[in-house]
């Protein structure tokens, strides 16, 4: 799941800090979003692993932590193999 948002608090000026536009940093020191799959199958409700994020100078954060997502979702076999199925998450 690849996540991205722009927070105005981590901008900064290249030039004053030696040129740098951009970090990794543990995405725990930062704000992230809350994610939760509602129709989750397992009951595990955490989705967010202990990962990096990259910041930009502008304040662009991008967040993309692994995840492996269960879920379950009714699907009608009528015309199968000619079906086709929606499963919201």
């Amino acid at each position: 799941v690849e996540q991205s948002w722009y927070d105005y608090k981590l901008r900064w000026e290249p030039k004053e800090y030696g040129g740098v536009q951009m970090l990794h940093v543990p995405s725990d020191h930062i704000w992230r979003p809350d994610i939760v799959l509602y129709n989750n199958a397992d009951g595990n409700f955490e989705v967010t692993l202990a990962t990096k994020a990259t910041i930009y100078h502008e304040g662009l954060v991008e967040w993309k932590p692994p995840a492996i997502y269960k879920s379950s979702c009714e699907i009608d076999v009528e015309y199968f193999p000619f079906d086709e199925q929606t499963c919201v998450l």
